[in-house]
């Protein structure tokens, strides 16, 4: 049991340490973000319906005993998605979660400041909000 309680622990602290993968494009107001990125998110889908097949979801549910919605065209809509935050200028880049996210939240570029620019570099590292929202932060 005790091993158990170990690895979890392991684990959860391995986990907070994952880079997190977003699109950035510097010197642009967080509000311009998010307007870019909801319409990339609005033509994906518009331009690649979901695509459930409910054969390949029974088969999966008969060999694992657990039935989920699969789909099919998930990998194309993301795909889709990226190369319009490409085609808009934006660079996918690998940022750190904030070691602090309350710190972030308080004094990085986000939802609740969108009138401020984005300005990563050296040292820049990202949070989430309750609503998953990006804030771009530095280290403190």
């Amino acid at each position: 049991m005790r091993k158990l309680v170990a690895v979890a622990l392991t684990i959860g602290a391995v986990s907070g340490c994952v880079n997190q993968e977003t699109f950035v494009k510097n010197n642009i107001r967080y509000s311009e973000y998010e307007l870019d990125r909801a319409e990339c998110e609005t033509k994906a889908a518009q331009d690649v319906a979901v695509n459930r097949s409910p054969g390949a979801e029974i088969a999966v549910a008969i060999l694992t005993g657990v039935y989920q919605t699969q789909d099919a065209n998930a990998d194309a809509r993301r795909r889709n998605y990226e190369a319009c935050m490409i085609k808009k200028g934006y660079q996918r880049v690998e940022l750190p979660m904030c070691p602090n996210a309350q710190k972030a939240k308080a004094n990085g570029v986000g939802p609740l400041n969108a009138h401020e620019k984005i300005s990563v570099g050296q040292g820049s590292c990202v949070a989430s909000d309750s609503s998953g929202r990006v804030i771009f932060s530095k280290k403190e």
